[in-house]
């Protein structure tokens, strides 16, 4: 047993990192990059709650008895939307804050982390802008900085003592007058953190990640619509000083969503989600979302 609690402690340095990252701005929710005109304003707020269950390493068998982590997010999101020229542009920044705990690995257990998360700005444009028939391409890049509460003597930390940055393409297409569908592809680059590993001495990488999403929304009446959408993660291999830690950001997730717009300028969203096919991190069991969008 000692043996598995030694390589779940390991694998973990810099795993929380991915966790609080997948659960912000790379997961879209649906028609997202359906625009709104120049000169609007949103405001969106996100609760967050995800349950971890196993620990699946790259090689060997998951560590599932004794294992958990419990991710507890809210995320306060700014969007200005603008012309550029004859091109729609936005620009927003996202500050999430929240808690990792009830962190424990083959019944090892592990601190806590509460506090901010790192920040996230964002700008993107449109090229193709439809509204008439339904068509939007838009372009985004997104970047992580490292503001969030981060500790090198902790194994779990809400912050990852990084920059991130995620270029992203994303389509968005109305089919027929009640169906659409929002396609999205992501190439995730990190820089390195020079306070990981044991006591914070050591120096993490981590390669690519390639994130693809998808949905398909179907309209009902009095503005409620329904969602199911994947969203997968392959790549981010980690090293610690040049040595392979195991980790990974490489998961499957099936998504339901529901939304519905209460008035005409305020959206309530719920969302509760599945990952499998995990390897080289936690499996994210159950997570759910609730959000709310309002439009000055």
């Amino acid at each position: 047993m000692s043996f598995f609690r030694n390589l779940a402690a390991a694998a973990l340095v810099a795993l929380p990192f991915a966790v609080s990252n997948q659960a912000q701005a790379l997961e879209l929710e649906p028609e997202e990059f359906v625009t709104a005109p120049a000169g609007t304003t949103a405001f969106l707020g996100y609760a967050i709650y995800a349950n971890h269950d196993r620990l699946a390493p790259v090689s060997g068998p998951s560590l599932d008895d004794g294992t958990n982590l419990d991710l507890n997010l809210g995320i306060a999101r700014l969007a200005h939307y603008f012309n550029v020229g004859d091109t729609l542009a936005l620009v927003e920044v996202l500050q999430p804050f929240g808690s990792l705990n009830k962190a424990r690995v083959a019944g090892q257990k592990l601190n806590s982390s509460s506090g901010l998360a790192d920040t996230i700005v964002a700008a993107a444009i449109w090229p193709i802008n439809d509204t008439r028939n339904r068509t939007y391409v838009g372009l985004t890049l997104y970047t992580t900085l490292p503001t969030g509460k981060y500790d090198k003597e902790r194994a779990v930390n809400l912050g990852g003592n990084r920059f991130v940055w995620d270029p992203q393409i994303a389509l968005s297409k109305g089919i027929g007058k009640n169906w659409s569908v929002d396609l999205t592809a992501d190439l995730i680059f990190y820089s390195h953190n020079d306070k990981a590993g044991i006591n914070g001495a050591q120096l993490l990488t981590q390669s690519e990640t390639v994130q693809m999403q998808a949905f398909l929304n179907h309209k009902f009446a009095n503005g409620f619509t329904l969602s199911a959408g994947y969203q997968g993660m392959r790549g981010g291999k980690q090293k610690l000083d040049g040595i392979d830690n195991g980790n990974r950001t490489h998961f499957d997730e099936a998504r339901l969503v529901a939304s519905k717009f209460v008035t005409s300028k305020f959206q309530l969203m719920g969302e509760v989600n599945h990952q499998f096919n995990v390897r080289g991190g936690f499996r994210q069991d159950i997570g759910l979302l609730i959000r709310g969008l309002y439009i000055f």
